[in-house]
């Protein structure tokens, strides 16, 4: 069978900046397309052509100066700041491409995510939001799903970075893991990243009434992204991005008669190093078996 054909826009870090072929990680697009062995890296595409020209050189491919010449793309990476998300898609679709892959979130406003949502209706796009593929993730889905926890009693989250921009990590993983979000209610902002994309600490309610606490932290002090979950039978923390997950169980209390008390069992690492490899896998199996796409535009239109 002849290899899919790909093609990257933008040359940033997640582009191909945050490692290499000799890296233990597999944090971008590059570095996915060239380990999944029936796709081909035809090239990189910038505004900035040294940039192009830089990137190409360190993955073993081409710098693209124009889209003329170039056909039978089917797979084409959006890797741009997020104000140029709809034109990059728009750019893109003079290749036709099977599929397009979005870096995560939609836009930074809601008229351009709005336009992207209709494009996908014709051109398949997929969002990246990183958690959402890490089979670690999909089994904890699995396991709340199944009640192996009983049910969800409350929980707390920590980010910062930006609501759009970082936070929207946050509520695709809450939707991921407790279901659909039925309001939101915003309580305080900080301007820490973006003054178009403050970080908001929010109240959010889910489907079932529960309540998920989204606190903002100021990112110019350090990264974080944590969640800690409450649940009848048990607790479940995500710490350290995701690469983490911390389960703790009831046991009878050692000091007092007839308490109960939380306590650690085991933490779990995830594959989140290597997630770029699972959202390319993702789109082969689109291509190739007509597996479904893990996360669309119709879910994170919500996140804008």
């Amino acid at each position: 069978m002849s290899k899919y054909k790909a093609l990257i826009i933008g040359a940033g870090q997640v582009a191909g900046g945050y490692d290499d072929l000799q890296s233990e990680n597999i944090l971008t697009h590059a570095h996915a397309y060239h380990l999944q062995e029936n796709i081909e890296l035809k090239g990189f595409y910038d505004i900035d052509p040294e940039k192009a020209s830089l990137m190409a050189k360190k993955w073993n491919t081409k710098a693209i100066k124009t889209f003329d010449n170039i056909n039978d793309i089917d797979i084409v990476s959006i890797c741009t700041p997020n104000n140029c998300h709809l034109k990059s898609i728009q750019q893109s679709l003079k290749l036709n491409p099977r599929v397009i892959l979005l870096e995560k979130p939609l836009s930074d406003n809601e008229d351009d995510a709005k336009k992207i949502l209709e494009i996908s209706r014709t051109t398949p796009i997929l969002v990246n939001y990183s958690r959402r593929f890490c089979p670690e993730f999909e089994g904890l889905a699995s396991q709340i799903k199944n009640g192996e926890f009983g049910k969800y009693q409350t929980g707390s989250g920590y980010y910062g970075k930006g609501f759009v921009h970082n936070g929207s990590h946050m509520i695709d993983l809450i939707n991921m893991l407790l279901g659909e979000i039925k309001n939101r209610t915003e309580i305080t902002q900080l301007f820490d990243f973006h003054e178009k994309d403050p970080s908001k600490s929010i109240i959010q309610t889910l489907l079932n009434n529960k309540k998920f606490y989204m606190q903002a932290v100021d990112c110019n002090n350090y990264t974080v992204f944590e969640l800690d979950l409450f649940f009848e039978s048990g607790r479940i923390k995500i710490l350290n991005s995701g690469f983490e997950i911390e389960f703790h169980s009831i046991k009878e209390n050692d000091n007092f008669k007839g308490y109960k008390s939380l306590c650690f069992d085991k933490v779990e690492k995830t594959g989140l190093n290597k997630y770029m490899m699972y959202v390319i896998n993702n789109i082969y199996e689109y291509l190739t078996n007509n597996a479904k796409l893990k996360i669309t535009p119709k879910e994170a239109i919500n996140y804008v």
